[in-house]
This record gives structure tokens, C-alpha cells and sequence, in this order.
């Protein structure tokens, strides 16, 4: 089905959005998910270096729209190459996915907790400066052991898996 590159380039202006009237809604709406996320992330907690990641997932989302618009084969809507990793599907599926956004929720909730009520009124009586780094030091104390829980978290499935291959 032909698309018209012009339109897809003025709709994927908002990320996503041009994926969108290609008909890949699927696409479109991990684009959004990831650019807006991206967004409130690096807002919400002052993680300024979340903020290089905009620029690039908006550029690929026009880039992106306007080669599919060109594209003489049919389009098929099927997730993105980062997260054909993850199978979202059988993920939302888990017993384990409820707990999981929860953890997060909880961890949101808690930084934002400590960026809005708590630093301000420490401000009072600590220099702000000193605040400032432990607020970041925390922060990213916080992601160094999220990286580290996933990556044990992957080894142990990894070894449970071999022992299941070796039982077999």
C-alpha cells in the first residue's frame, strides 16, 4: 500500500505518531512508550543524561516512518529490534508481571517522595550542594543495583535452564 512519505514525516514529528498512520500501531505506540517514558524520567528525577536518548529516538522514529512510507512491500506491525528481545506478551502474561510493576511503582513513588518533600526540607538545614550529589550518588546507587539483581537474576536462569538440559 502506498503512504505518502510527506505525511508519515509530518505525523512522526510527534514519535511514533507516523508509524501510527502507516497502520503499525504496535510500533508506533512502543515509540511513544519509550520517548515519552524517556522524557518523564529524565524530568521527574533530574537525570539529565536520559535526555541524549530523545533526540535519537526521534530521529529514528522519522527516519524510520518515512523509509516504511517508501516501502513497496506490505508493512507488518511487529515490535521494534529493541524490544523483539522480550516477549511482552508472554511477560503480561506472567504471575510475576504484577509484582514486578509494583517494585516499580514503589520505587518511583519513593524517589519522588525523597526529590519533593524530603530534599526540600533538608534544604533548611544541610547545604544544598551536599544535598544535590547525595541525591545522585542515591540515585544511581539505586540503578547500579537493579543492573545487578537482573544480571544475578539472568545467571540463575541461565544455569536452571542448563541443569534442565543436562536432566534431559
Amino acid at each position: 500500500m502506498n503512504h505518502s512519505k510527506s505525511n508519515a514525516t509530518f505525523f512522526a514529528i510527534v514519535p511514533g505518531a507516523g508509524h501510527m498512520y502507516l497502520g503499525l500501531m504496535r510500533q508506533g505506540i512502543e515509540i511513544m512508550f519509550l520517548f515519552f517514558l524517556t522524557f518523564a524520567v529524565s524530568n521527574s528525577f533530574h537525570l539529565s543524561f536520559f535526555g541524549i536518548l530523545l533526540p535519537i529516538i526521534w530521529f529514528y522514529s522519522i527516519f524510520d516512518a518515512r523509509k516504511k512510507a517508501s516501502s513497496l512491500t506490505e508493512l507488518e506491525d511487529t515490535d521494534l529490534p529493541i524490544f523483539k528481545s522480550t516477549d511482552f506478551s508472554k511477560l503480561l502474561k506472567s504471575n510475576n508481571t504484577g509484582k514486578y510493576i509494583a517494585y516499580v511503582f514503589i520505587l518511583l513513588g519513593f524517589l519522588s517522595l525523597m526529590d519533593n518533600i524530603v530534599l526540600p526540607l533538608l534544604s533548611r538545614y544541610v547545604n544544598y550542594e551536599i544535598l544535590r550529589l547525595s541525591k545522585e550518588l542515591f540515585i544511581s546507587l539505586i540503578f547500579i543495583a537493579v543492573g545487578l539483581l537482573i544480571i544475578i537474576k539472568g545467571r540463575k536462569l541461565k544455569t536452571g535452564d542448563n541443569k534442565c538440559n543436562k536432566e534431559e
